[in-house]
């Protein structure tokens, strides 16, 4: 199972569950968790996971650090099993119920109370202005090279900042992705972008992937992301032997180190002012995964295309 979880996720899931079943042979004085989920034993698999709770809260105590994703492994084990395991009626019945109120009962429980709130991670609008200046490609502050260069930063920027997408989540991007199609209720066509990975042969060293199942997915699209698009693979991108978007000087998909560089470029080029007020929003930089914290609140549609004909 979560077979389609990234590697590192796969991998904090199986470490999970190695610490239920220790905590259960610690608690019954055996190894005999697959026998109570065969069993659907519920109260035994219920009093096996409150002591495998407790001794995760009790971790988060002394080392300060949030257990709650090993619980969430732990739980979502257990309904699985015991849905797979061909148990039905009331004694399933009575297991998911439990398991649901116990879940329920860690996550008003779990949060540790002396744990400070994480720092407010958005982009302050002061930077986010400045960011849209210093892309625009006719832009005198903006500080890429070449006309190519700056359309497809601009892309990135665009489709990072408006769809909230990761950096590989973009990488993975191929110039079908964007999709269209007519809708008879709104009488016009509608515009959508896939994400999803495919088995497409990829050089890149440190290739991209979805960090979950759910990460792949449909997101709408505005006209002006769609013209975008279209303008940066007819008249930028360049002929390419891999389908990706995003393609580098050398005619190779973009490598995920370029994204974070092209940022650092980005962040050098900020006003003093708009430095200022990353600063006190305590950051040091703009990186890509900041864009995903920042909804937008205007549109600029047009404006990216001046003298671009």
């Amino acid at each position: 199972m979560k077979t389609s979880l990234a590697p590192s996720t796969r991998r904090k899931h199986l470490s999970a569950l190695d610490r239920l079943y220790d905590s259960v042979q610690r608690q019954r004085g055996s190894d005999c968790l697959d026998r109570l989920i065969a069993e659907a034993d519920a109260d035994a698999l219920e009093d096996c996971l409150v002591g495998f709770l407790a001794q995760l809260r009790n971790e988060a105590a002394v080392t300060n650090v949030d257990k709650t994703s090993t619980w969430t492994s732990a739980v979502s084990f257990v309904s699985d099993m015991l849905r797979f395991s061909g148990n039905s009626g009331a004694r399933a019945s009575k297991m998911e119920a439990r398991l649901l109120r116990i879940d329920t009962l860690y996550r008003q429980l779990a949060p540790n109370a002396g744990t400070p709130a994480p720092p407010v991670r958005a982009l302050p609008p002061l930077v986010v202005e400045d960011l849209y200046e210093i892309f625009r490609p006719d832009s005198p502050r903006n500080p890429f090279k070449t006309e190519a260069l700056r359309w497809r930063n601009l892309l990135i920027f665009m489709l990072l900042l408006r769809l909230g997408l990761r950096r590989s989540e973009a990488a993975l991007l191929h110039t079908n992705s964007f999709k269209e199609d007519f809708d008879p209720e709104a009488g016009k066509s509608v515009h959508w972008l896939d994400i999803e990975e495919t088995e497409d042969i990829d050089p890149r060293y440190e290739q991209p992937g979805l960090k979950t199942d759910p990460s792949r997915r449909q997101l709408p699209l505005s006209q002006e992301i769609v013209d975008l698009a279209l303008h940066y693979i007819r008249n930028y991108r360049g002929r390419a032997n891999y389908p990706y978007l995003l393609i580098s000087q050398k005619a190779k998909p973009l490598a995920l180190r370029s994204f974070g560089k092209m940022f650092e470029i980005a962040t050098d080029a900020l006003s003093d002012r708009a430095k200022d007020s990353l600063s006190k929003q305590g950051l040091e930089s703009v990186s890509c995964h900041d864009l995903r914290h920042y909804l937008p609140c205007r549109t600029m549609s047009g404006s990216f295309f001046i003298n671009s004909k």
